[in-house]
């Protein structure tokens, strides 16, 4: 592939792919619009729409009447945008096997400054080391995770409870997962944080059968095989291995088959890990459905670890596109550009694709790469 034409085919393949998403649409204003924002937000980097009108545009085009347009598109209620909702699902859920890892979890998007935007509410702000609460939104993420670092969205969802809708967070994720679970007909595996340790998702979740190993707090009461009750943390401290001569490099690990005090019918798994002696055990719940022949309690460690995908998809799609700056203000607008980021953000992990290899692989051995030979270390002898 020649050096010159580089930039050519990548904008083709982008193209390309904004011309896929946009199919679905009759209108012609809709797929330009479709057309413009996805290339707009990868080549720009950034949700503002001045942004946007100026990486897709150029030359003598007043950009201020294509952010003007865009800006419309974006809050119009006489078109639907599912179409595009409904691609991301059905390209992503299409990737999903039976031994395929989906992360799972709940973003903040802070906005400390904002005043007016519509359906704001408040959130704990992740980057602030002293976790403090901000106006802003909370976010669903769900993501298949392919590879070795390829990260596919399924769901980018705003939750409505946060901003006073007549729902619970609770109701909103199982309506999602349920959502995702129906897209990929019941395959995978989902991992979840301590934040996904409750009752009223737990439960729900058994009952449909719905594989899934979530990381616990240890204050949960759990039955065992002889009937009694026992909390998380004193069976743990029952199961803690004898201290050998020599710890294990790995740390060590038991299993134990237990119930919830409210579920009978379901026998799940509990893993627990020691890193060190005297370290706080790791704790895993894992589901009936997830319990598949081959896998022992070291495999769940294992998947469990590739679950910190999320939040470096979380950092990705904030930083690399700006997403907590965006500048638009009705609860549409917000989601449909949500979505359009999900979009871009799934066109990105397709470089990691056999059929991006050719122009992986041109990028890497670009003539204006810088060569970065290690330097050789000089020995300076006394005169």
């Amino acid at each position: 592939m020649a050096g010159n034409g580089l930039p050519q085919h990548v904008r083709r393949r982008m193209y390309s792919f904004a011309r896929t998403v946009a199919r679905p649409f009759s209108d012609s204003r809709r797929v330009g619009f479709v057309e413009d924002m996805i290339p707009g937000l990868i080549i720009s980097g950034h949700v503002h729409l001045s942004k946007i009108a100026r990486a897709v545009y150029a030359g003598d085009t007043k950009i201020h009447g294509v952010e003007k347009s865009l800006s419309r598109h974006l809050d119009s209620e006489h078109w639907d945008m599912s179409p595009v909702d409904d691609f991301l699902l059905r390209r992503s859920a299409a990737l999903v096997h039976e031994d395929t890892l989906i992360v799972a979890d709940l973003a903040d998007l802070s906005k400390p400054w904002a005043k007016k935007l519509d359906g704001l509410g408040r959130v704990h702000d992740g980057s602030d080391p002293k976790q403090s609460i901000q106006p802003g939104y909370m976010m669903l993420e769900a993501y298949v995770r392919v590879g070795k670092w390829q990260l596919f969205p399924l769901k980018l969802e705003l939750l409505k409870t946060y901003s006073g809708g007549p729902t619970s967070e609770n109701a909103e994720i199982l309506q999602y997962i349920r959502t995702v679970q129906e897209a990929t007909n019941g395959k995978g595996t989902w991992l979840w944080d301590r934040g996904a340790d409750r009752n009223e998702l737990m439960l729900p979740w058994l009952r449909q059968e719905v594989a899934f190993v979530i990381r616990q707090r240890g204050d949960r009461h759990v039955r065992l095989g002889d009937g009694s009750e026992v909390l998380m943390n004193d069976l743990a401290e029952r199961l803690k291995p004898a201290r050998p001569r020599r710890w294990p490099k790995r740390g060590q690990t038991r299993s134990i088959e237990v119930w919830l005090p409210d579920d009978a019918e379901h026998p799940l798994l509990l893993v627990l890990h020691w890193r060190r002696p005297n370290s706080t055990p790791f704790l895993l719940l894992v589901s009936p459905k997830a319990r598949r022949p081959g896998r022992r309690a070291e495999w769940f460690l294992r998947a469990y670890r590739r679950r910190w995908g999320v939040e470096d998809a979380t950092r990705g799609i904030k930083q690399m596109f700006h997403l907590e700056l965006f500048l638009v203000r009705t609860w549409r607008a917000i989601r449909r550009l949500l979505t359009l980021v999900a979009v871009a953000f799934f066109w990105l992990n397709l470089w990691g694709d056999p059929t991006f290899d050719r122009l992986r692989d041109a990028l890497l051995h670009h003539s204006w790469r810088l060569p970065k030979h290690p330097r050789p270390i000089m020995n300076l002898e006394r005169s």
